[in-house]
């Protein structure tokens, strides 16, 4: 089961991501050329803290807790107007590698480097982010370079979060994440993680 966290508060600085390798690097015996294979299953893992909350303004958040559960939060961008991007989706059947075909932008929208969107496929999120600029053309149509390869058979028609991009996986807590400060709030931090 998927369940959302609130949008409210905003997370805080530091925030920070990371991309989860699966990549292997082989070195040869003797002492030959060094080969690195890229693997699909790249994911990221984002780690948010939030501003400090009174007691009873974290009952929301202990969706935390709950270990079975997926969760869903809302990717945060500081400092970065998404703008209007129109109704994106996925244009053409399963892709592969590491540059994504959209359609239905905004004519002209420009998707830039680093900027995370989200899509959904089967009921399910996966994040995604640009590794460079990328301007959709006259059509709407885009083709984007991807920081990390295509992980699923994303479908034609394919909804793509762009202007509320969402991060969906599995919460890492810490046990005392909930407990009451001396200075009488809750200092939140915690992680989640793709599914791969």
């Amino acid at each position: 089961m998927v369940r959302s966290l609130p949008s409210s508060p905003e997370p805080r600085s530091p925030f920070t991501y990371a991309v989860m390798r699966l990549r292997n690097d082989v070195t040869s015996m003797i002492g030959g050329n060094r080969q690195r294979n890229l693997r699909k299953g790249d994911h990221y893992v984002v780690d948010f803290n939030l501003p400090p909350m009174a007691p009873e303004e974290v009952g929301p958040w202990r969706k935390l807790m709950t270990a079975a559960d997926t969760l869903l939060m809302r990717m945060p961008q500081p400092g970065f107007d998404v703008g209007a991007p129109g109704a994106p989706q996925v244009n053409g059947g399963p892709q592969l590698g590491s540059l994504l075909r959209l359609k239905g932008l905004t004519p002209g929208y420009k998707i830039r480097q680093g900027q995370f969107f989200s899509i959904v496929t089967a009921d399910r999120r996966w994040l995604y982010a640009a590794d460079a600029d990328a301007t959709a053309d006259a059509a709407g149509i885009v083709s984007v370079p991807l920081e990390v390869m295509i992980r699923t058979a994303h479908f034609d028609g394919d909804v793509v979060e762009m202007a509320d991009p969402k991060i969906e996986g599995l919460p890492q807590v810490e046990e005392d994440a909930f407990t009451v400060a001396e200075d009488g709030h809750v200092w939140l931090s915690f992680s989640i993680e793709e599914r791969g």
